[in-house]
């Protein structure tokens, strides 16, 4: 029997030359096994690349790409140990010993401090005329955005109770 593969259809041909086709059928914990592996690989050739380059730029930015994969794989990684609970992410939670008011209020302070960085590399962003500066600011603006959001979207989906 021969095999002619695809990322999700298997097409098999018999001795007999009869044509079989199968679907493989991946579930989301095994695209994430995949990611997973691919982060790490990516990460360890980032890590090799980084002390060949001689741009402190390309460093730089070989760097920034290293830490998102490393970070990219922790994540990943945890994901997979909550992935295909009973419950949605938001509803999964652990015992801790926190009051959430006292952390509902260190977010909402997190969040005005993200608005003062997003303000300060915007301000950086304007007084240089570097481009390989300018690109890494902007990728820390693009940051700050995000955190500024998932810091709303935590405030709205894990802290909905009433104070």
């Amino acid at each position: 029997m021969s095999f002619l593969t695809s990322k999700f259809i298997w097409i098999c041909l018999s001795k007999e030359g009869e044509i079989k086709i199968m679907k493989n059928e991946k579930t989301i914990t095994d695209l994430i096994k995949e990611q997973i592996k691919l982060e790490k690989e990516t990460a360890e050739k980032f890590t090799s690349l980084e002390g060949r380059v001689d741009s402190v730029a390309a460093r730089l930015l070989i760097k920034e790409m290293l830490l998102d994969t490393k970070k990219h794989t922790e994540i990943l990684e945890a994901v997979l140990k909550v992935i295909g609970g009973p419950k949605s992410f938001w509803e999964f939670t652990i015992d801790i010993d926190a009051d959430k008011r006292v952390v509902k209020k260190e977010l909402e302070q997190h969040m005005k401090i993200e608005e003062k960085m997003i303000q300060q590399i915007e301000e950086e962003t304007k007084k240089t005329k570097d481009e390989a500066l300018k690109l890494l600011l902007n990728h820390f603006a693009e940051d700050e955005r995000r955190h500024h959001k998932n810091l709303e979207m935590i405030l709205n989906k894990a802290f909905k109770m009433e104070l």
